[in-house]
C-alpha cells in the first residue's frame, strides 16, 4: 500500500513513514528504526506521531514489507507507554525506544519492568550517563550515544562504563569513515547513521475509514465488550477491517492458516487488541471519511454473505470478506495485489479479488454486473433477479447502513 517515492500527496488520508537501519559489527542489519514524517509532527506531538507511525508501519504497509524480519525500533515517550498500557505490539519484533530528555520516576520504570517482563526488549536513545537514570540501563538491553554530542574522551568513557553493565552499545548519527573506524575501535555493538543510509521514506494512501468514532468511543468506555459488538462494526468497514487483518497477520500472532472470515481475525487479535488498536487509531489522530465507496463495499460484503449461502460451494464468511474488500483498491488508488500483501488469506478469497476465481468470485462479477446495469456473466451461480434482491435488501438495512455523523 506504500511506495518508496516522496510523492507529496494532499490527501488527509495519505500518509508517510520513514525507516533507516541498525548495523551490526559485520555489517548485517540489527533493526530499523521507524520515523514519523514529517519530523516537525515528531517535535510537536510525539505520542501522535508513534501512533501514527505504528499504524502505518503495521496496518498499511505491513511490518513484513516495511522491515522483513529485522526488528523495528520504535520511538516511544514516557507519556505514551502509560497510555497504552499494554502495548498491542508483537514484543519478538519490536524495539521500545525512549527517547531522551524523559523524566525517570516510579511510573515510568513500573511500565518499562512491564515491557521487560511481556518480552519487549528496551533502547535508550541519546543517553547520557548520570545517576538518576543508572535504572534505566539496568532495563535496557540496547543504549544509543549521539557520537557528534561528545568529545572522543567523553565517547571512550562512556562507552566503557556503559559495556562494564552489559548492555550493547549503537552509535548514532555516525557520518563518516573515522567515526566509524573509531567506534569499533572502542566496542560498539551497532552503528546507525548517514555513513550507512539515510532514513528511506515511504508514503502512500491509508484505507478511508467510516466507523472510526463509534469504534474508538466504544472501546474507550466500554472494557467489558464483547467481541461480537466489536464484529459488528468492523463488518461495516472495509477501512478498519483490512487494518486489523493486517495486524492479525503480522508476527503479532502469527497464524498457522489462512483466515478465512473477519471473525477469525478479530479472535485472533482477542477483544483487548482490538481494543488497544482502536484507541492507537484515536491517538494517532486517524480520521472517519465518509466516503461512497465505504458504502459500495459495505452493501458487496452483505449481499455476496447472503448469495453465498444458497450457492454450491461458496463460503458465506469469505464471500463477505471478497465483497468488502473489492473497493480498497479504487479508495486507495493501489493495486490489489499490494492491498492484499501479507494478509495470509485464504486462497478462494485472494483467488477471487485477484482473478475473479471460484464461487465467491463469480458472485462479485454478479454483483458488479448488477451495479452497473448489466446481466450476471453467463456462468455466474446466481440470476439477475436473485442479486438485485440480495442487493437491495443490503441498502434497504437500515441497522447495517454506515452512519456518516
Amino acid at each position: 500500500m506504500a511506495a518508496r517515492v516522496e510523492t507529496g500527496l494532499p490527501s488527509s488520508t495519505s500518509f508517510a513513514v520513514a525507516r533507516q537501519p541498525i548495523l551490526d559489527r559485520a555489517g548485517g542489519t540489527l533493526g530499523y528504526e521507524l520515523l514519523c514524517r514529517p519530523v516537525a509532527v515528531a517535535v510537536e506531538a510525539p505520542e501522535a506521531a508513534t501512533a501514527a507511525v505504528i499504524l502505518h508501519a503495521f496496518g498499511d504497509v505491513g511490518l513484513e514489507s516495511f522491515v522483513g524480519p529485522a526488528r523495528a525500533f520504535v520511538n516511544v515517550t514516557r507519556r505514551f507507554l502509560l497510555q497504552q498500557r499494554p502495548l498491542p505490539l508483537p514484543p519478538q519484533r519490536v524495539v521500545l525506544e525512549l527517547l531522551e530528555g524523559q523524566e525517570v520516576d516510579d511510573a515510568l520504570l513500573e511500565v518499562l519492568r512491564e515491557a521487560v517482563a511481556a518480552g519487549f526488549k528496551i533502547a535508550l536513545d541519546d543517553f547520557v550517563l548520570a545517576p538518576e537514570r543508572y535504572p534505566l540501563v539496568e532495563l535496557a538491553t540496547y543504549v544509543k550515544l549521539d557520537v557528534r554530542e561528545h568529545t572522543p574522551a567523553s565517547l571512550a568513557r562512556n562507552a566503557a562504563l556503559l559495556k562494564a553493565r552489559g548492555v550493547e552499545l549503537i552509535a548514532e548519527k555516525v557520518e563518516d569513515a573515522e567515526e566509524h573506524r573509531r567506534c569499533m575501535e572502542l566496542g560498539f555493538d551497532a552503528f546507525q547513521g548517514y555513513f550507512y543510509e539515510r532514513p528511506e521514506t515511504w508514503q502512500g494512501h491509508s484505507v478511508p475509514t467510516a466507523q472510526l468514532t463509534t469504534l474508538c468511543e466504544l472501546a474507550a468506555t466500554d472494557s467489558d465488550v464483547s467481541l461480537h459488538r466489536l464484529e459488528r462494526i468492523v463488518r461495516r468497514d472495509a477501512g478498519i477491517g483490512h487494518r486489523l487483518l493486517r495486524f492479525a497477520n503480522s508476527a503479532l500472532v502469527s497464524p498457522h492458516d489462512p483466515i478465512r472470515s473477519l471473525r477469525q481475525g478479530l479472535a485472533l487479535l482477542g477483544t483487548a487488541q482490538v481494543r488497544r488498536w482502536a484507541l492507537l487509531f484515536g491517538i494517532a489522530g486517524v480520521p472517519d471519511v465518509p466516503h461512497v465507496l465505504l458504502e459500495t463495499a459495505r452493501v458487496r460484503a452483505g449481499a455476496a454473505e447472503a448469495l453465498a449461502a444458497g450457492v454450491a460451494g461458496a463460503d458465506p464468511d469469505r464471500a463477505f470478506i471478497v465483497g468488502l474488500f473489492s473497493v480498497l483498491d479504487a479508495i486507495t488508488a493501489t493495486p490489489m495485489p499490494e492491498l492484499l500483501a501479507d494478509l495470509r488469506l485464504h486462497p478462494a478469497i485472494t483467488g477471487a479479488l485477484l482473478d475473479g476465481k471460484g464461487p465467491e468470485g463469480q458472485l462479485l462479477a454478479a454483483l458488479v454486473a448488477f451495479e452497473h446495469g448489466t446481466p450476471p456473466p453467463a456462468d455466474s451461480p446466481v440470476d439477475d433477479e436473485q442479486v438485485a434482491l440480495a442487493y437491495r435488501e443490503q441498502v434497504a438495512d437500515p441497522s447495517a447502513r454506515l452512519r456518516f455523523g
